[in-house]
């Protein structure tokens, strides 16, 4: 598994804990503070690229006027 591959499912993996949570909204300080907890540490900046990447996967959207992150819904997520 690629380093690059890695790391966007280790960013999935925390932003699952935290839906599971009951966050329906998360933002990628969310998912930095997480990752810091666990001593798998990463930069804003890489989160948000991750986040990017999932949500070109169908994976998630973002709210173009608060900048929060949520999961898609299931029937828009691409497959493959």
């Amino acid at each position: 598994m690629s380093l690059a591959h890695r790391r966007t499912k280790l960013v999935l993996s925390v932003i699952e804990k935290l839906v599971d949570a009951g966050c329906a909204e998360f933002r990628p300080g969310d998912i930095v503070s997480r990752l810091r907890e666990q001593n798998q540490p990463l930069g804003t900046w890489e989160v948000r690229g991750e986040l990017s990447n999932l949500e070109a996967e169908g994976i998630l959207r973002v709210n173009e006027t608060t900048g929060a992150w949520s999961m898609a819904p299931q029937q828009s997520r691409k497959v493959g």
